[in-house]
Formats: C-alpha cells, structure tokens, sequence
C-alpha cells in the first residue's frame, strides 16, 4: 500500500525525471515499483528509523523509501530522495 504522500513523490520524481529523460522516467518508476514489491515479498528489510516507532529504511537508486510493516501488509509513507532532510513532521500521524 502506498500513501497519497508517497504517490506524491513518486510523481514528483517522475516528473522532474521527465524533463530531461522520458524513458529514464519510466525506468526509474518501474525500477522503485519493483523494488517496493521485493520489501513487501521479503517482510521485515531496512533499517529501522527510532524517531517513530515501527518505521523503516531502504535506499535505493539515490531514494529512500520509507515503510511500516504489519502481518498483513507495508505501507510505503514516502519516497525520498537520499539527500533530502527527513524529520518526523515528514510523517503525519494519519499515515502512520
């Protein structure tokens, strides 16, 4: 599952991708796509992030992509790049 912040980010990496290369755009998507899949068939995977509980790490392709895991499922919350500050306020409670 993935928040509606997370799709944001995905677009936005989409896009800005966009400008510049069309088909890495869509390599890029397909490539993160892939790699959410392989978490969610994996289970437990990254790095836990102790300033909120329960939620994990994983880089990929100069992104981070940020996740919960229950028995049922991950969420992805964000998909950021690596350089980018990330704090707790990145989080909102109502995705958690």
């Amino acid at each position: 599952m993935l928040t509606k912040r997370a799709l944001r980010d995905l677009r936005a990496h989409y896009d800005y991708i966009l400008e510049f290369d069309p088909v890495a755009a869509e390599r890029l998507l397909h490539e993160i796509n892939r790699k959410m899949e392989w978490i969610a068939e994996l289970g437990i995977t990254g790095a836990p992030r102790s300033f909120i509980p329960g939620l994990r790490a994983f880089p990929f392709k100069n992104r981070c992509i940020y996740f919960t895991i229950s028995d049922e499922a991950i969420t992805v919350l964000r998909v950021v790049h690596g350089h980018q500050n990330i704090s707790p306020d990145d989080f909102p409670e109502s995705d958690l």
